[in-house]
């Protein structure tokens, strides 16, 4: 027959048995536990912060993806044509919901705004704000992260298919948008987010949100130093923007002439060159260089 030992009892045999069993830590072993959690914490946090954002940037080329698919079903319906933005800026008789590249394409091609939305974006739109209709928005013209090369519309080529492209997986159809800082009171009014004129992505940083005295460049950085880009091809790319950003823009790049580029060539104006990754605001000959120049002497 078993015999059973009082609790007691059984504590006393037990520690005796294992004297080191219940002693406890001692501040200078808590301390060092500590000191090494930090060390690791220091060590892991810009690894852990690094692979969020290139997370983020997985996303929003994702995202371009989508919106390549609307635009391939837009340019379906409408032989051959992006929805280049009609509305020269954002004004008070824009309708954005109709004037915007990206409200041509919602809900009929684009069943969710918030594809417009890159998670890398300093300024994203909350969910309800980018909700139907566009026009009941504060500020609707400005709810894209991506811009439309408003080269397409200022020449006169929104039928990419008529005036097609020499290489169309290097010319810019969309693209990250900036400015990612908010100038204030713009025009007597606050501005809660950066004015992005509708998507108007340009080709030089002659930017006016508003007020003809403010400029502001689109150019961003905010994937690690790099912007993402779908061509008028279907391709998706990061391109570097970071030293970009440091120059002054100049109307003539050697490897941007040499890659087609007519506003090095044909047109002469001032632009961002993105030629050292193969991509171009425009490649090929140039049907309109007359109305550009008319346009922007």
């Amino acid at each position: 027959m078993q015999r059973f030992l009082p609790a007691t009892s059984r504590r006393r045999r037990f520690e005796v048995q294992h004297p080191c069993a219940l002693r406890g830590f001692s501040l200078a072993e808590l301390l060092v536990v500590v000191a090494v959690i930090g060390m690791l914490i220091t060590i892991l946090l810009p690894s852990l912060r690094r692979s969020m954002q290139h997370a983020s940037t997985t996303i929003c080329m994702h995202q371009l993806h989508e919106l390549d698919q609307a635009m391939t079903a837009y340019r379906f319906d409408n032989v051959g044509s992006v929805p280049c933005t009609d509305a020269a800026r954002s004004t008070p008789d824009a309708h954005p919901e109709d004037d915007s590249w990206f409200g041509k394409l919602f809900p009929r091609y684009m069943q969710e705004l918030s594809v417009l939305r890159c998670p890398s974006d300093p300024y994203p739109w909350s969910q309800s704000a980018l909700e139907s209709p566009l026009a009941e928005q504060t500020d609707p013209s400005n709810a894209s992260s991506y811009g439309m090369n408003e080269l397409l519309r200022m020449a006169g080529m929104c039928n990419v298919e008529r005036f097609a492209p020499r290489h169309p997986s290097e010319t810019i159809l969309l693209a990250d948008m900036g400015p990612d800082q908010v100038l204030g009171d713009v025009g007597g009014r606050f501005q809660p987010v950066p004015a992005r004129e509708g998507g108007r992505l340009r080709w030089d940083d002659n930017y006016h949100p508003g007020t003809s005295g403010l400029q502001q460049s689109w150019l961003t950085q905010r994937h690690l130093g790099s912007i993402n880009v779908l061509t008028v091809g279907s391709v998706v790319k990061t391109v570097p923007t970071r030293d970009i950003m440091r120059e002054r823009i100049r109307s003539y790049y050697g490897n941007c002439a040499a890659g087609g580029c007519p506003l090095c060539t044909d047109l002469s104006l001032a632009h961002y060159s993105f030629a050292n990754d193969r991509i171009f605001w425009w490649t090929g000959s140039f049907p309109n260089a007359g109305d550009m120049h008319a346009s922007h002497p």
